[in-house]
């Protein structure tokens, strides 16, 4: 598009005055953007390769830095020749074919529409990029790489900074792309069980392959081990008795001297030796002769091997000391907020009461409120209107989005986890623990040995997720009444959030949630089974994967924030508001 701009320029000034001085100028500026592009594509190719491809690659950079001198001198003193204006006329035909194949002509209109869906305000589009913040960067990178509609597309953790709104957009937007593979790392299982119909996962260097989603593959895969293991114990029990069988007949035989009997023992034994192992195939068919099993083998049957799962990871949250006298936590009522700088109602008239044990989930669009509303229950903002009531006793822990970021400064970098968790303690909740103590604490959450101990949190090698799981172990110590996690598990990993997900289940302190995680605020809040059942029928075989769950498990209340500041309580959850927003992205898609 810049190339068309200059080539267009210059033939409107050949028609209104010399035809052939702003040709030239405009050829000699396009030739030299094309020479220095094709420079820096060969300095990054001849970096990457070596050998016979290397050499190649070196003399095509150095063809690269001898058209760009050229053009740099023709940009300098550009030389006037007779059929600058027919070269411009053909040059920009060229560009104009291009940009018709590209689909350029709807480009500004179809980024616009990709803007809008990721969330951008429609004041913002035009916007410099610079005064974005980082999370809008993401959502900007996002749509570019969106308006591309390529071949492959390859999305790394892309629901990142998204609300739900922009998720069922993007979930929307993948789903209706006909001609591109999508390749998605993500730890969003609600949104990968939308988008994805196959699964690579990654274990200890080698890649494994499903068909299904991932909750569908994880069902499955714990599906086939507990058959495995059935199957185990069954082939254990049989072994056990041929083996008791030869044993006795090896004893009968060497008493009574019968060479018949004896015969008969070392068949047996000699069948056990080659022929025990699984009695049916990956196929479904019994094994026959080794027909099943390629190369040499000692048995003619597979051994049965059940591989060993990945370490569980777990999240120890201490206990909360029970109050001395009841009470709720904390009642909301009728609260309205306004920053003062601002005419813009955040919260209108919003009530809501947390029961000691209970559960609450906040769900709502980025800007609507949500941080404000614990902001306010846990006191760090006074409402404009209404009142906020806390029991004198309670203790809140409150993670918020920053908490990461805090552990990232410069002066935070340098000091082990030990050392900061102590110290935090110290000034943060006038607690004085011990080295000891500490130690044990935190290595509950992974943070062991050198980890803890001498290791700066700048180097760690799992960087963030282990801040994620420091800032966690100053949150929930000493255990609060009420933990406060506000978007906790940006961050983590889908195994460290399923970890997160099991410890607060079991928590006996309220908990308040506000995530974008809909699967993270339907297993905590609502008791969602922690692997979902993705077109099961419900039966006993399609929950073989759910030990963990509870069959009595306390569940709570989802509140929307919503637009012009109202709470209200959506009393089928979260996919309630699913429902919600889907109806309004269809909407606006009609419209």
């Amino acid at each position: 598009m810049q190339e068309y701009d200059t080539l267009n320029s210059a033939l409107d000034q050949a028609n209104s005055g010399d035809p052939n001085s702003a040709c030239v100028a405009a050829l000699a500026i396009v030739e030299y953007d094309r020479a220095t592009t094709g420079l820096i594509k060969a300095q990054k190719i001849a970096e990457r390769r070596s050998g016979a491809r290397g050499a190649n690659a070196r003399k095509a950079l150095l063809a690269a830095e001898a058209r760009l001198k050229h053009a740099e001198e023709s940009l300098s003193n550009p030389a006037s020749f007779d059929n600058a204006v027919s070269k411009v006329q053909e040059m920009l035909s060229e560009v104009q074919t291009a940009l018709d194949s590209m689909g350029a002509a709807a480009a500004e209109s179809t980024a616009r529409r990709i803007l809008l869906g990721l969330g951008f305000p429609k004041e913002t589009l035009d916007a410099p990029f610079e005064s974005l913040s980082g999370g809008w960067r993401s959502r900007c990178s996002l749509a570019s790489v969106l308006l591309q509609e390529p071949d492959l597309l390859i999305l790394d953790e892309p629901t990142n900074y998204l609300d739900v709104p922009s998720i069922l957009w993007l979930q929307s937007y993948l789903l209706s792309l006909e001609n591109t593979t999508v390749v998605i790392v993500a730890h969003d299982r609600a949104f990968l069980d939308s988008v994805t119909s196959e699964t690579i996962i990654m274990r200890k260097g080698k890649l494994t392959y499903y068909e299904g989603s991932i909750s569908v593959t994880e069902r499955a895969i714990m599906k086939k081990r507990k058959g495995m293991i059935r199957m185990k114990e069954g082939l254990d029990r049989k072994k056990a008795h041929i083996e008791k069988g030869i044993a006795e007949g090896a004893r009968m035989a060497r008493k009574t001297g019968d060479d018949k009997r004896a015969r008969a023992v070392k068949s047996k034994q000699k069948k056990l030796d080659e022929r025990f192992g699984l009695e049916v195939s990956e196929k479904g068919h019994r094994f026959k002769l080794n027909r099943d099993l390629g190369g040499y083998h000692l048995t003619n049957r597979a051994e049965l091997t059940i591989e060993d799962l990945d370490s569980l990871i777990n999240l120890p949250f201490p206990v909360p000391e029970a109050l001395r006298f009841p009470g709720a936590l904390c009642t909301v009522n009728n609260v309205s907020f306004r920053y003062p700088s601002s005419d813009r109602l955040i919260l209108d008239s919003a009530s809501l009461v947390i029961h000691p044990g209970a559960r609450v989930g906040l769900v709502g669009k980025n800007g609507e409120g949500k941080s404000t509303l614990v902001k306010l229950i846990i006191g760090q903002l006074r409402p404009t209107k209404g009142n906020i009531e806390r029991h004198s006793r309670v203790n809140i822990g409150y993670y918020s989005q920053h908490s990461v970021e805090e552990l990232t400064s410069t002066a935070v970098g340098k000091t082990p986890a030990l050392a900061y968790f102590i110290e935090t303690l110290k000034e943060r909740n006038q607690i004085q623990v011990d080295e000891q103590t500490a130690f044990a604490f935190l290595g509950g959450f992974c943070l062991q040995g050198k980890l803890a101990g001498s290791i700066p949190i700048a180097e760690l090698s799992w960087r963030t997720e282990g801040m994620v799981r420091l800032a966690l172990a100053l949150v929930v110590y000493p255990a609060p009444q009420l933990l406060v996690l506000d978007e906790v598990s940006t961050h983590l990993d889908m195994d460290t959030t399923s970890a997160l997900i099991k410890s607060l289940r079991s928590y006996n302190g309220a908990i308040l949630i506000v995530s974008h995680d809909r699967h993270l605020i339907q297993s905590v809040i609502e008791g969602a089974p922690l692997i979902p059942d993705i077109g099961g029928d419900g039966s006993d075989s399609n929950r073989e994967s759910d030990e963990d769950e509870e069959d009595d498990y306390n569940t709570g209340v989802v509140y929307r924030v919503g637009p012009k500041g109202r709470v209200e309580a959506l009393p089928g959850g979260v996919d309630d508001y699913i429902s919600i927003v889907e109806r309004r992205l269809s909407k606006e898609a009609v419209g």
